[in-house]
């Protein structure tokens, strides 16, 4: 096992249960679920076609959400809190424009933190996987980014990031895949973090299953965490049996191969029924010239479920475009669109059916035209969709009872996380300047260095350490010239260095 690195927080862990039931995406949409049969709308700063990440505690009071908003920032996610204001801090942080490319996960040892990964796609922002720490408790619960963009991986990723809980009930397992931009080559690899107590660990590499050459789709888990559903751009949908005590898939199945040339149905987005019985998929097909976006439905216990592809609804025309399907609490599934005659961002005067309507499957447990699949039925309150839809996890999911990880070994409240500082500077040929984060740093003022390699100060700041001992800065390279560099960064406590490279 590789450790990524070391643990943020500490001390006794209180128990704060989050969900995700509140919905914010799309142009000001935002969807209380605290009454399944009654939800409530509100407005929120969401500006952004793509998913998003929403977080809710047990009462359902909203604590954070994040959004790729071009009206803030061009190329990047911006995290807001529950004022529906931007963190502290909370601008350029690294991500794709995709659809399942942000996602939340508590931290295990401190209920006021949380890590957001984002990951990057197609190159508009470094590629790979990066995670991001907010203290969304911090400034009278206004929050604050300590550590951004912190990279855990470098190849471009494959849009379909998500996670589930660990079969402790406590832990989690962040699933990453990646795709090959240039020559498309095959790849059946998962990459595995176990995110604990001891922090992010790439527990395991596993190479199973069927491969895939494209890095659009959706990867799904099951209510119980046990399957797992993986579709693509190609037409490819496999499935897994999941491990959530070792983390390992297995049982790798074939419902649909991927398609080794065109057209293509560019697969999309897919959602289980509550009784997961049947699997939902839309399929973007109007990429093809005069083929028409159509939702799917799959009969999950047939032997044979690739046979069982029934459409459910073609949309009419090829100016409206099928985004995002997800369950929500009442059971039925919502699919978002987007009005594509005046594409994105909206024009503020453009209102229509479409883009200020949800599609919702009325009864998803249902076979065929039974789901009673109602287009642009579920009004949004005046705000506005496009394609994304919130990628939350399951927060609610517990411990696999019966299981041998259903106990936890070490008590929570026992376990006293590593103390070693965290350090990380490396260069972004992209914005031509050196990130530096850092945690459990002694200290409470420090300041940053940048150093050539015959010993030169080149760039100095004052940096503040905050609680908890974090730093995270950036130091700009463009009056200096290519070539190895030192960054040292002291506090009044301490001095932690590395070496980087300007190329």
């Amino acid at each position: 096992m590789l450790l990524m690195t070391a643990a943020v927080g500490g001390g006794k862990v209180l128990a704060q249960k989050y969900k995700g039931d509140i919905w914010c995406f799309g142009d000001s949409v935002g969807i209380d679920w605290s009454s399944p049969t009654s939800p409530t709308f509100f407005m929120t700063a969401n500006k952004g076609r793509s998913g998003t990440a929403t977080l809710s505690d047990s009462t359902n009071a909203l604590k954070f959400y994040a959004a790729y908003n071009k009206s803030i920032n061009q190329i990047r996610y911006v995290f807001y809190n529950k004022y529906h204001k931007m963190m502290s801090n909370g601008d350029t942080i690294f991500g794709d424009d995709g659809y399942h490319s942000i996602i939340t996960i508590p931290n295990s040892q401190n209920d006021s933190l949380l890590y957001v990964f984002t990951i990057g796609i197609v190159g508009i922002v470094p590629y790979g996987l990066h995670y991001s720490i907010i203290n969304y408790k911090a400034n009278n619960d206004s929050g604050i980014v300590i550590q951004k963009n912190i990279q855990l991986r470098y190849e471009p990723a494959f849009d379909g990031l998500t996670a589930v809980r660990h079969g402790n009930g406590r832990d989690w397992w962040l699933i990453f895949k990646k795709w090959d931009n240039v020559s498309f080559t095959p790849s059946n690899s998962f990459y595995i973090y176990k995110i604990d107590q001891s922090g992010i660990v790439l527990d395991s590499v596993q190479n199973i299953g069927p491969f895939h050459t494209t890095g659009g789709g959706a990867a799904l888990f099951n209510s119980t965490g046990n399957l797992f559903y993986f579709i693509d751009w190609r037409g490819a949908i496999f499935k897994y049996d999941f491990d959530r005590c070792n983390g390992l898939f297995s049982n790798p199945l074939i419902i649909e191969p991927e398609r080794l040339q065109g057209p293509y149905p560019y697969y999309f987005s897919c959602a289980l029924s509550s009784d997961e019985t049947k699997l939902y998929v839309t399929s973007y097909a109007h990429a093809n010239p005069g083929s028409l976006d159509t939702l799917y439905q799959y009969d999950l216990t047939a032997a044979n479920i690739g046979s069982t592809r029934t459409p459910v609804y073609t949309l009419p025309n090829s100016s409206i475009g099928m985004g995002m399907l997800k369950l929500a609490p009442d059971n039925k599934i919502y699919l978002a669109g987007m009005d594509e005659n005046f594409w994105y961002p909206y024009p503020d005067t453009a209102y229509t059916q479409y883009n200020t309507h949800l599609s919702v499957i009325n009864q998803p447990d249902s076979l065929g035209l039974a789901c009673d699949f109602q287009p642009f039925s579920f009004y949004l309150g005046g705000a506005r969709t496009y394609f994304g839809l919130p990628n939350n996890p399951d927060y609610e999911l517990g411990a696999w009872v019966g299981s041998p990880c259903d106990t936890l070994s070490v008590g929570v409240d026992d376990f006293q996380p590593p103390q070693q500082v965290f350090f990380q500077a490396w260069y972004n040929s992209e914005w031509n300047m050196i990130h530096v984060n850092a945690s459990k740093l002694k200290g409470r003022t420090g300041s940053l260095r940048l150093f050539d390699i015959e010993g030169r100060l080149v760039y100095e700041k004052k940096m503040e350490v905050i609680a908890g001992g974090y730093v995270t800065g950036e130091i700009p390279m463009n009056a200096v010239a290519n070539g190895v560099y030192f960054v040292n960064l002291i506090t009044d406590s301490e001095s932690v260095s590395s070496k980087t490279i300007k190329f």
